[in-house]
C-alpha cells in the first residue's frame, strides 16, 4: 500500500514570497508592486518610510512592514529584505531635521 503525499500549504516562507512577487503583489501588504519589472525596480522596501526593523531575542534584526498590524504573536507579516521590490504604498522617508 502506498501513501500519496500532498504538498504542504504555502506559508510565509520563501516560496510564498516568490509566488506573491510573481503575481505582481507585495508579500506583506498584498498591494500591487510599484513596478512590474522585478529585475530593475525603482524602489525597495529597505528605503521605505514604512519599514520597521524588529529586534529578535537572538539579537538579529528582521525587516518588517510597519503598515501591518501586530498579530497575536507580535509579528508583522513575513521577513522582508532591503531589496524586496516596493508596493504602491511606498513612501519616501522624511529628511532628517537639522539639529535633531
Amino acid at each position: 500500500m502506498s501513501t500519496v503525499l500532498s504538498p504542504a500549504p504555502a506559508r510565509s516562507g520563501r516560496g510564498s514570497i516568490r509566488q506573491f512577487l510573481n503575481l505582481g503583489l507585495h508579500p506583506a501588504t498584498r498591494a500591487p508592486l510599484l513596478d512590474t519589472n522585478l529585475l530593475t525596480p525603482s524602489a525597495f522596501c529597505g528605503d521605505c518610510a514604512h519599514s520597521v526593523l524588529k529586534q529578535h531575542r537572538d539579537g538579529e534584526g528582521r525587516l518588517k512592514c510597519g503598515l501591518l498590524p501586530r498579530g497575536s504573536r507580535g509579528l508583522r507579516g513575513p521577513d522582508l529584505r532591503d531589496t524586496t521590490p516596493a508596493c504602491t504604498k511606498y513612501s519616501t522617508p522624511a529628511p532628517p531635521q537639522p539639529g535633531a
